[in-house]
């Protein structure tokens, strides 16, 4: 009988440190989904920063996917007659600075994302070395990724004006114009 309860109590024990290594083996695999999920989104967030700085300079192509690199192309013949968008090192870029960055996964789509980014771009214009003279602009781009043989691609992206340092200068000409104007009708 004494044999049978100390068979009994191993078998209960035996039973309880299996369902205890079961359950630690079933988190300890969910947590290795959970840091894998956030590596990919860090890498991600690094392929979207890298992506900006390479759009800003003309050399985004490696970013696209295929789909969004036969847009780009189409858009690309379509423009030829007009003066190339993008500035390079050759032509002024001083400085590509990301003022914000936020990349996330589209919801239930593990191969789907967005990322968000603003950046600053400063051209340096030939004859002065005062950082005052330099051309800025701000950009807002909205890229969106898809997972294209095994690595992230821009499949679309947005990309907004908000800010050029011409438009002040073109505030000050309007002004002047207007007060030039206004005194002429004033008789001054």
């Amino acid at each position: 009988m004494k044999k049978g309860w100390i068979m009994l109590l191993l078998g209960v024990g035996l039973a309880l440190s299996l369902g205890w290594g079961f359950n630690q083996y079933t988190a300890l695999h969910k947590a290795r989904q959970t840091i894998a999920g956030y590596q990919d989104v860090e890498a991600l967030n690094q392929r979207s920063e890298d992506f900006v700085r390479a759009y800003a300079q003309g050399k985004h192509q490696e970013y696209l996917s295929k789909a969004a690199a036969n847009r780009f192309a189409r858009e690309d013949n379509r423009e030829k007659d007009h003066e190339d968008v993008h500035m390079t090192e050759d032509t002024g870029l001083k400085n590509v600075d990301i003022k914000q960055l936020y990349t996330k996964k589209v919801k239930d789509r593990d191969d789907q994302a967005e990322s968000y980014a603003t950046l600053r771009l400063q051209y340096e214009l030939g004859g002065s070395n005062s950082p005052a003279d330099d051309y800025i602009q701000t950009f807002s781009v909205h890229s969106v990724w898809i997972r294209e043989n095994e690595q992230w691609k821009v499949n679309d992206v947005d990309i907004i004006l908000t800010g050029d340092t011409s438009d002040d200068e073109l505030k000050r000409q309007a002004q002047e114009a207007l007060e030039n104007a206004t005194r002429a009708r004033d008789g001054e």
